[in-house]
């Protein structure tokens, strides 16, 4: 000690002859504390060091001040449809949305590049629920819930602005889920379809369809509370990878086929809502709404796509971020997790589909006939879409002719608005009841006479979208869907 402030008074001596004072530097600041030890005292040097050299590099210009929170969502407006006679009827309006969350499970900073803080669960818990619940939608289909989000955030909070929910996932860390206004509706039934039990899909994908039959309320008025009066609804959300298309028509196929079964038995209107990962212009489209054949092309395409992804693909192919993040979702869910997805007292429980209630066959069994006709070949793939009822999409019936700026296809520009893809993936559909006109422009003809929309949820224009969704404008990559119908129930 005594050595260190012989030195100490040394510089300070020489500095004090030719050095102003304000410019002698403190023996504290070059030693620090006197009281610590030689080490301490170095480590304590260096730290110093370091934060004076990170302070130094940091530009002025970059150092932006903290980026201020809008505390409101974007809120779009419900438009009348424009060809409607619907519009003064007094009969029951009825709404319904879609809407895929975005799993915060899947959420990678190099996949939301531009979202900044937006991406945050914090920030998006908040704005979709305030969103969700601006529209009052009566029923509502979602994709991409959390199961745990699902269980501390949205069932809590929907069931406190009156609605019941059914929710269901298996094998991944979030799942789809249906809600609806207890005062409009009681459920009669629901069932989850694990499309991989069904033959021998050509990967392993986890994507299901749930399917809820829901009565009228009794405090409806007398008319509606007939035997007919109720509505079945689906959703699902189909396998994405984009060069899959035969496992997306397989699934499709499946979810239809058992959607008719509550059809048939419960005798309601059916609709089908979510996230299909098919643009218009995908098979999967083509077939529901069944308004033009498939392109030489097409069918092509679809038999090539029968095979087991990646059985010709090559080591040198390298794996996609979505690819990556499914692998590193699946890699975090274990038994327990599926276990308190299908058993969990807080959730509702849907029926499970097994080998014991429905045809259905796992990868390594013997091939039985039930086995195949899931799995069917491609002319018999085609030969069961078209025996079935076509749908409706019922954005394509109006939009139109109130957005004409904002449509391709008959569909929205964009219902996702992505890194990976811009356009539309997300539908509602309504199956037809007569078949005889296939013509997707003609609602009357091919929808049951008693069913009108009356309104659609505006898209947004492109330019509010930018750069990338989700922001703190909206709030997730996808844009909910809503409309509105009479004689639905």
């Amino acid at each position: 000690t005594d050595s260190i402030l012989s030195t100490i008074a040394f510089k300070t001596k020489m500095h004090s002859g030719n050095t102003p004072e304000s410019q002698v530097i403190p023996a504290e600041e070059t030693y620090g504390s006197l009281d610590q030890t030689p080490k301490k005292r170095k480590r304590t040097a260096k730290k110093e060091q370091k934060e004076k050299r990170k302070k130094d590099k940091m530009p002025v210009d970059n150092q932006q001040p903290p980026q201020e929170v809008p505390s409101e969502p974007i809120v779009r407006q419900m438009v009348p449809v424009l060809s409607s006679n619907a519009q003064e009827t007094d009969q029951k309006r009825i709404t319904i949305m879609t809407y895929n969350l975005l799993a915060q499970s899947l959420v990678r900073r190099e996949i939301f590049p531009e979202s900044g803080d937006a991406i945050k669960w914090k920030h998006r818990r908040p704005r979709l629920l305030k969103e969700i619940l601006h529209y009052e939608p009566d029923v509502s289909c979602f994709q991409e819930m959390d199961h745990s989000n699902y269980v501390d955030t949205f069932k809590p909070e929907f069931e406190n602005a009156g609605y019941e929910t059914c929710f269901s996932g298996i094998g991944k860390n979030h799942g789809c889920c249906i809600i609806w206004k207890r005062s409009k509706f009681t459920k009669l039934s629901d069932l989850t379809i694990e499309f991989d039990r069904f033959g021998i899909p050509t990967m392993t994908t986890n994507c299901i369809g749930l399917i809820v039959s829901l009565k009228c309320c009794e405090t409806l008025p007398d008319e509606l509370n007939s035997s007919n009066s109720g509505l079945v609804i689906g959703t699902t959300h189909l396998y994405w990878r984009p060069q899959s298309m035969y496992e997306r028509v397989r699934q499709c196929l499946i979810l239809c086929e058992n959607l008719l079964k509550f059809k048939e038995e419960f005798g309601f209107e059916t609709i089908l809502a979510g996230d299909f990962n098919s643009p218009p212009t995908d098979p999967t489209y083509k077939l529901m709404v069944k308004n033009t054949s498939l392109t030489e092309d097409e069918i092509l395409n679809l038999k090539a796509s029968m095979r087991p992804f990646g059985e010709d693909s090559t080591s040198d192919d390298p794996p996609s971020t979505e690819d990556m993040v499914e692998n590193s979702v699946d890699s975090m869910i274990s038994d327990n997790d599926t276990g308190l997805l299908k058993n969990s007292s807080s959730i509702s429980s849907p029926i499970q589909i097994t080998q014991q209630t429905l045809p259905s066959m796992s990868v390594g069994n013997a091939q039985t006939e039930s086995a195949i006709q899931f799995k069917p070949t491609l002319p018999e793939l085609l030969s069961k879409f078209a025996s079935l009822p076509s749908c409706v999409s019922l954005y394509a019936q109006h939009l139109n002719s109130i957005d004409p700026e904002n449509t391709i296809y008959s569909e929205p520009k964009f219902t996702i608005y992505g890194l990976y893809f811009k356009g539309a993936l997300d539908y509602i559909f309504l199956f037809c009841q007569n078949d005889d006109n296939r013509n997707n422009e003609d609602i009357d003809k091919n929808v049951s006479s008693k069913v009108k929309v009356t309104k659609l949820l505006k898209m947004p224009p492109e330019e509010e979208l930018l750069p990338l969704l989700p922001n703190y404008k909206f709030n997730s990559d996808h844009l909910c869907l809503m409309v509105e119908l009479v004689g639905l129930v």
